[in-house]
């Protein structure tokens, strides 16, 4: 299996998909544990398709045209939306190595953006991440890194596309305490950083600009040849590099089950318990469930349902309003029509929920989206799809952040 380039897509406005399928039953307990918020995407396992080997390298090429087409909103505004042609192309490659002493896992990508009229809003970003375990017998040091440049929609609640840089560093160690298990303490520090953004007058790098440390430690283990279970615990700190009153820490805890692409549902749930505490006294603590799904399920040998869930703590850029807790939920089916040609269809709903300050009014924001779309799969792993899509945000407290958007769009998948 090969990780595609979702963190530069600006699919926040839908929900980010969490659920990585699990590749071989042999490599549950060889896995990836400890990982930061950039690496954890990383090939745990080695690819087995599309790959291109250069000694004891294997390499996995693709590239993603997300779209080809027409948007109704590009600005996602309330009134006199703008509309454009609109393109984006995502080149990407997962590297991975393993050797006597040594596992190597790397991506790298890049993202092109362009409109035809707001010539403004054209962009590139890339992304790197590596990591490195060193296999010392039973001990496994590891050491990790990763940088993005991207120019997106960071989430459902801010509507303009903002320069946005995100860097990890991490490391820990792992142990095998057998062929099935691994025990495991890690530390990462990470940062998001923006540039030139505003958001309803607010400049995002001085409400959102921040450094996280978080410490972290778990085990992993196979409770059934198809199924493992990773439980953890961590402890991190946001500090804001220009807002240090929005300064925080948190614990967290969260247990982990991994299905495998054999099994007849695949994917992957976590169920979490966030105590989130903010050093601003008039701020109310969080204390409650956080977590994502998500399921594969095929029907019948000619469709495939996906469920795809989470609710996570999200900081506001309003600090009047200091965070939200985002609830989403999104429902997907495809069928086969005849030949390699499928449809699909799916719709989300994600809400908003606001009212965490002193003196702030609780109000609940929701964002909806329904999708359709043909496609022809080809036998070189190609896809190719049209695709019309409708979303709806709502407000009843701010008019100006209601907005409709349809896109019409033509995107194709390949593999080398």
């Amino acid at each position: 299996m090969r990780p595609r380039l979702n963190a530069l897509t600006g699919a926040g406005h839908i929900v980010v998909f969490l659920a990585v399928l699990m590749g071989p039953v042999a490599a549950l307990a060889q896995s990836s544990v400890g990982a930061g918020p950039l690496t954890g995407t990383l090939t745990e396992t080695e690819p087995t398709s599309g790959v291109l080997s250069i000694g004891p390298v294997k390499l996995a090429p693709g590239i993603v045209v997300r779209e080809i087409g027409w948007d109704s909103n590009i600005f996602e505004e309330s009134i006199n939306p703008k509309e454009d042609f609109v393109a984006a192309a995502l080149p990407d490659v997962a590297i991975y190595s393993r050797m006597r002493f040594l596992k190597v896992s790397a991506y790298a990508a890049g993202e092109f953006v362009y409109y035809r009229k707001y010539v403004d809003e054209r962009s590139t970003g890339h992304a790197e991440r590596g990591r490195v375990d060193f296999l010392l017998s039973r001990m496994r040091p590891f050491v990790a890194g990763g940088q993005m440049v991207t120019r997106t929609s960071p989430n459902g609640e801010i509507d303009t596309r903002a320069d946005e840089k995100t860097n990890e560093l991490s490391g820990g160690f792992a142990f095998d305490w057998s062929a099935h298990g691994v025990l495991y303490v890690a530390a990462s520090q990470s940062g998001t950083e923006y540039r030139d953004a505003f958001e309803e007058g607010v400049d995002l790098a001085l409400s959102l600009n921040r450094e996280m440390t978080a410490y972290s430690a778990g085990v992993r283990t196979d409770l059934t040849p198809l199924l493992s279970m990773t439980l953890e615990g961590a402890y991190s700190e946001d500090e804001f590099k220009y807002s240090p009153e929005r300064n925080s820490n948190s614990r967290h805890a969260s247990a982990t089950f991994k299905i495998g692409a054999e099994a007849v549902a695949s994917g992957a749930v976590t169920l979490g318990f966030r105590d989130f505490k903010a050093d601003d006294p008039t701020v109310e603590p969080y204390r409650g469930f956080v977590g994502s799904a998500g399921i594969a399920y095929p029907f019948l040998e000619v469709g495939r349902f996906g469920l795809i869930a989470s609710r996570s703590l999200e900081y506001s850029f309003d600090e009047a309003q200091a965070y939200y807790v985002e609830s989403a939920l999104n429902l997907s089916y495809t069928h086969r029509l005849f030949g390699a040609t499928d449809a699909q269809i799916q719709g989300g709903r994600s809400l908003f929920d606001y009212g965490n300050k002193g003196g702030s009014v609780p109000r609940t924001d929701t964002l909806d989206i329904v999708s359709g779309g043909i496609g022809y799969n080809l036998r070189n792993r190609t896809r190719v799809s049209l695709n019309y899509e409708y979303s709806h945000r709502r407000s009843r407290a701010l008019s100006l952040r209601n907005y409709e958007r349809r896109r019409l769009f033509a995107s194709w998948t390949y593999a080398f």
